[in-house]
């Protein structure tokens, strides 16, 4: 069976990893929600954006910064761990305290859920840098591991608690499922063990990296979060459910690329960053790769979310078709500019993630208070602005950096752009043909039309041979 598989290093890995998050990940959300309705979902969506707020930059504190460091040694290692573990304490404590203020704040019973949640934080934390261990040694076998032994039982939990009565304490029961089965996972085939080893001078090595880097992912992972908290101070919890839902639908088909240009980007990159020529040339390859992926899924998204809502979520849900084809369609720039984020980690400049990541933060907020949206569609007005004004302040400074021109990008990004182009007049024309079919058989003609005419557009114009950022043992 071993000679069967690809090896723990191959990329194959990657794309297990992320196309079964995102099934699971879609599996979890829909069943749970279905079953809990859309006044539960709700509320069961406003505790965990806090619980993940506060737990997604404390999981990565040093992650990047020993990811991106040469030369690392154990005393970084172990005293990276230890101050993370401080941290998650930290956050600890003001999740326990926070979670009343929350409560009065949204009108939403979430009190116990976000005290219980807020128990996870140091399994979270201490799983959270022992992945990125594994990352920089491009195991990436054991992290796809992590969801295709993980993320089912997690899923499981979450259905169970549903069917037995737990309403909104099922995406609880998820959370917890899956952050512990992680964790025991990594401590138990990482290899690493750390040492009663604390000090400041090796975090201070880590921290010009570390430190913005961490603010921009707290600023990334929390904008979304922070942005539902707010909503659901201005309407009602069935409005919050319908947004988070047109939301995450968007947000697990997207990590399937997201994610899968992560994992290829950040050690490549970071393993290149003495080298600009090769790692321009890289930088390319690995933005046509997310192009390729990226382009077809956003489109493909934004024309079928009508009918993929109505297929997945029923009635109670159809407001959230609308929300998710404004998402998909403002997704579409970002994927045109590469993955910049782990290119600024790879050149130590991790301010400018900061800096980008602050503009799409502030701009949805900015429109929350100036528009008062009242239902989902508007909400995801408010939304895209973030969106859209990114890739272009990314895509100038980073060609700047790269010394490369907006041709030598356009040349690697023809394919994906025609076949996006073509495959998009393709689906609508279908969708519009099938418009009095079933759901269904409407969405399977419609996605299959899509699929044939990018592939016949994009395969002879890469010479029928897998993208570059792909050829690699």
């Amino acid at each position: 069976m071993r000679r069967v598989l690809p090896g723990p290093a191959s990329p194959a890995w990657v794309a297990a990893e992320t196309l079964g998050s995102a099934v699971t990940a879609l599996v979890g959300l829909l069943f749970v929600a279905r079953i809990i309705g859309p006044q539960a979902a709700g509320t069961g969506a406003i505790a965990a954006s806090v619980f993940l707020t506060v737990d997604f930059p404390i999981a990565a504190l040093f992650g990047d910064s020993l990811l991106q460091r040469r030369g690392l040694e154990e005393r970084h290692r172990s005293s990276a761990l230890w101050a993370t573990m401080g941290a998650a304490a930290v956050g600890m404590l003001v999740l326990w305290l926070g979670a009343p203020l929350i409560a009065r704040a949204t009108g939403a019973p979430v009190t116990g859920m976000i005290r219980a949640m807020a128990l996870l934080l140091p399994f979270s934390a201490a799983a959270g840098m022992l992945s990125a261990l594994v990352l920089k040694e491009r195991r990436y076998r054991l992290l796809a591991s992590r969801v295709l032994l993980c993320q089912p039982l997690a899923v499981g939990t979450g259905v169970l608690a549903a069917l037995g009565g737990a309403g909104a304490w099922s995406m609880a029961a998820q959370q917890a499922a899956a952050t512990l089965s992680v964790f025991l996972l990594l401590a138990l085939r990482s290899g690493w063990r750390p040492q009663r080893l604390f000090q400041r001078a090796a975090l201070a090595e880590l921290w010009p990296v570390a430190g913005p880097q961490i603010l921009a992912l707290l600023v990334f992972n929390g904008r979304y979060r922070i942005f539902i908290v707010g909503l659901g101070m201005l309407v009602a919890e069935t409005v919050v459910a319908v947004t988070h839902i047109a939301f995450r639908l968007l947000d697990v088909a997207m990590a399937v690329v997201t994610g899968a240009a992560s994992r290829l980007a950040m050690p490549r990159l970071a393993a290149l960053q003495n080298d600009r020529a090769a790692l321009a040339e890289a930088y390319g390859d690995l933005a046509q790769l997310q192009a390729l992926i990226g382009l077809p899924i956003a489109a493909g998204l934004a024309i079928t979310a009508p009918r993929l809502i109505e297929i997945l979520m029923g009635g109670p849900w159809i407001g959230a078709a609308e929300p998710a084809r404004l998402v998909a369609l403002a997704a579409i720039p970002g994927f045109l500019v590469g993955p910049a984020p782990a290119l600024w980690l790879a050149l130590g400049r991790t301010r400018m993630n900061l800096l980008m990541q602050l503009v799409a933060f502030t701009l949805p907020l900015v429109g929350l208070l100036v528009l008062r949206p009242q239902d989902a569609a508007a909400a995801a007005i408010c939304w895209v602005l973030g969106s859209l004004a990114v890739p272009p302040l990314q895509l100038l400074v980073t060609l700047r950096a790269l010394h490369r021109s907006p041709a030598w990008l356009a040349q690697r990004l023809l394919a994906p752009l025609l076949g996006t182009l073509v495959m998009g007049v393709v689906s609508a024309w279908a969708a519009r043909e099938l418009a009095a079919q079933a759901a269904v058989p409407a969405l399977i003609g419609t996605a299959l039309a899509g699929a044939i005419a990018y592939a016949a557009v994009v395969a002879p114009a890469l010479g029928f041979r897998w993208p570059r950022a792909l050829q690699e043992a």
